[in-house]
């Protein structure tokens, strides 16, 4: 019973150790790598990622799993398919991004496997964010919100609903090319490990 135990218990701390090496995992970081660079360029470029690139990428995802890691190995790429994946998957629910990002996600998840898929997907949401706000700031026309900002101030005496009233957004369809994003983060975590967002948590 004791040592079923600590067999047990082993198996649990393998699965709760946050560190790794995607150095180790070579031909995972290769597939992962050309997986999210073609679907960054076609993102940027046509605004989609296709399926062509996203399911060969996540049944060879499988595959390698399969043949470094059995059993295991599989199940740790299923768990990086949730752990990437759900995010996205509610996000697209809630129309915040395309069924494309949901899919190179969840690619990527089943190639790096449960921990290397979390920081990435952490990494990718950060960088994500960051073009996200260089992208508004470009778009903002700096005349118009002065003068929207102004007129705010000068209607606020009169009633903080009047003055919100001129504060509506406009109607926009720009969206974050999360291939772009997805593919930053994943560099980021094979270039700099010691400074990925699990990494300040370790």
């Amino acid at each position: 019973m004791p040592r079923e135990f600590l067999s047990r218990a082993n198996k649990w701390a393998g699965i709760m150790d946050t560190t790794y090496d995607l150095t180790l995992m070579p031909a995972a970081a290769a597939l992962a790598v050309a997986c999210t660079m073609t679907a960054a360029v076609l993102d940027h470029r046509h605004g989609h990622i296709p399926n062509a690139v996203t399911y060969p990428c996540l049944l060879t995802g499988f595959m390698l799993a399969a043949v470094s890691g059995g059993l295991a190995g599989i199940g740790l790429a299923f768990a990086g398919l949730l752990a990437a994946g759900m995010i996205f998957i509610i996000a697209f629910a809630a129309g915040s991004c395309g069924g494309g990002d949901v899919k190179l996600m969840a690619a990527l998840g089943a190639i790096l496997g449960l921990w290397p898929a979390i920081d990435v997907t952490l990494a990718s949401l950060m960088v994500g964010g960051v073009i996200a706000v260089f992208s508004m700031a470009r778009r903002v026309q700096w005349g118009v919100l002065l003068r929207t900002v102004g007129l705010f101030a000068l209607l606020l005496p009169v009633g903080f609903r009047d003055a919100a009233s001129v504060l509506k957004p406009r109607e926009t369809h720009h969206t974050v090319r999360f291939g772009v994003a997805a593919a930053l983060g994943l560099l980021w975590c094979l270039f700099m490990p010691g400074f990925t967002p699990l990494s300040l948590v370790r």
